[in-house]
């Protein structure tokens, strides 16, 4: 397959919102063109950027992935020092500023408030250990009360989730985890068409199939297992846990986000 004038696509999006689905539809769309992700995106910042091919779960802000395709989108933005990425940067530099080679970015967003439930569930219950941090985070999780727990997470790892949204607000193609799963099928081809990914609308209609939470889970949308990382596969679950005082605190931190991201109207809620 000639990769030189297909656009390199990059899946920016943050933990919780349809990373691992995404990604999984994308890697069976064009298996050819697939970067296998890694820890702390290092296979976008160690590496260089392969012309062509499709970069899934970038769980980066915009600042950090202009630096490593071009920094001059970036204000006052400052090169990297280490020897190893100077070589690699300006090689992605001279590739994507120089050559204008193109690509493609898609970010997926999701309601901050169903995140928050969303990483609660994994971190007590589902997610791998594969780190002390998880394992840590799992022991804290069951020896506090739901509530106690959810507004730890709030002020710790959805902060810099809500950071991360931030600095895509005005990126061209946006879209909401909530779009994708009221309309799979639509949500999915419109990523498609946009990233310009050869792929038959049949053959993609089987691939969603073959990944919707019922198909991966056993279970209808909205039957839950906390067990599962497919836990419940629904929009709005926020309301079953948040108190008062969740509410409260969380519309002080993050309801202007809810309302510039079109969850809300307003802090009527």
């Amino acid at each position: 397959m000639d990769l030189k004038n297909m656009p390199t696509v990059f899946h920016i999006t943050h933990p919780k919102a349809g990373s691992q689905w995404v990604m999984q539809v994308l890697h069976e769309c064009a298996p050819e063109r697939f970067i296998q992700p890694e820890s702390y995106a290092a296979h976008f910042y160690k590496k260089a950027i392969q012309p062509g091919m499709i970069y899934p779960t970038l769980y980066i802000s915009r600042k950090q992935f202009y630096t490593v395709i071009d920094p001059q989108k970036i204000k006052n933005h400052r090169k990297p020092i280490a020897a190893l990425f100077l070589r690699i940067h300006y090689l992605n530099w001279f590739r994507f500023r120089t050559l204008k080679k193109p690509y493609r970015i898609f970010v997926v967003v999701r309601d901050l408030r169903d995140t928050l439930i969303s990483l609660y569930f994994s971190l007590k219950h589902s997610h791998p250990l594969i780190n002390e941090g998880i394992s840590q985070a799992r022991f804290s999780l069951n020896e506090i009360s739901e509530e106690e727990g959810l507004l730890y997470l709030m002020n710790t790892s959805i902060k810099d989730y809500h950071q991360l949204q931030l600095t895509w607000l005005e990126e061209p193609f946006l879209m909401k985890y909530e779009e994708l799963i009221a309309d799979e099928n639509a949500g999915f081809q419109k990523i498609i068409d946009f990233c310009e990914i050869e792929v038959s609308k049949e053959h993609l209609g089987e691939i969603i199939a073959r990944n919707s939470f019922r198909a991966r889970s056993g279970r209808p949308q909205g039957s839950e297992d906390v067990s599962s990382h497919y836990r419940k596969g629904i929009a709005g679950d926020w309301r079953n846990h948040f108190t008062d005082r969740i509410t409260r605190e969380f519309k002080e931190q993050f309801g202007k986000t809810l309302i510039r991201f079109g969850y809300e109207k307003d802090l009527n809620w």
